[in-house]
């Protein structure tokens, strides 16, 4: 199941794929997200990355910095499940997960320190019906140039999951850049919270 999951963060036109491949910008409209330009950062060019592939990439000035986008509309994702006793997960009920293999994937040892902002915070800050942030050390092969990490990932249902990835050398000292630019990437508007099963 692991592996399946994080296929699906591979490609975000996994299975509706159609050329040309999707912009940044096309994904940002059809996830119903707006992005902002972090203020003092400079675009870098993409590269390909086969953990998390991202449409968007921005270093800082001083290099002390680097953002990476990457955003999943949710109706291009069809899921490959061959259980027959059960139905297959809906889109909308994946988030969790997902943020949580993709974290462990591209942190060093599979160590990650992760919380859930409250949903009010997710709101407020994203437009987002959840959103999580986990830190962590860098995996091999992610960055030659950095080896600390931040994931933030946001969800709206029948929308999109969006993730934001900061690179650096020094959380400590990049801690307070890094929360002024958690929320350039964000939905446009809420428009619908999460439901998740009561507790047994």
């Amino acid at each position: 199941m692991k592996k399946a999951l994080l296929s699906l963060l591979m490609l975000p036109w996994l299975v509706s794929a159609q050329p040309p491949v999707p912009t940044f910008e096309g994904l940002l409209k059809e996830g119903g997200l707006i992005f902002t330009p972090p203020p003092g950062f400079h675009p870098v060019p993409v590269e390909p990355d086969y953990i998390l592939p991202y449409e968007a990439r921005y270093r800082s000035e001083d290099g002390g910095l680097e953002v990476r986008y990457a955003i999943r509309p949710l109706r291009r994702i069809e899921i490959d499940y061959e259980d027959p006793h059960n139905a297959a997960p809906s889109p909308n009920d994946l988030f969790n997960m997902l943020f949580r293999t993709l974290s462990e994937t591209l942190a060093k040892d599979h160590q990650v320190i992760s919380h859930e902002y409250p949903v009010e915070k997710a709101r407020s800050l994203f437009n987002a019906g959840w959103a999580a942030a986990g830190v962590f050390d860098l995996t091999d092969g992610v960055s030659g140039r950095y080896r600390q990490a931040v994931l933030l990932a946001i969800h709206q249902n029948d929308k999109a999951d969006a993730y934001t990835l900061f690179l650096t050398n020094d959380l400590g000292k990049e801690k307070a850049r890094i929360k002024r630019l958690r929320n350039r990437l964000r939905f446009e508007k809420f428009e619908k919270g999460i439901h998740r099963p009561a507790p047994e």
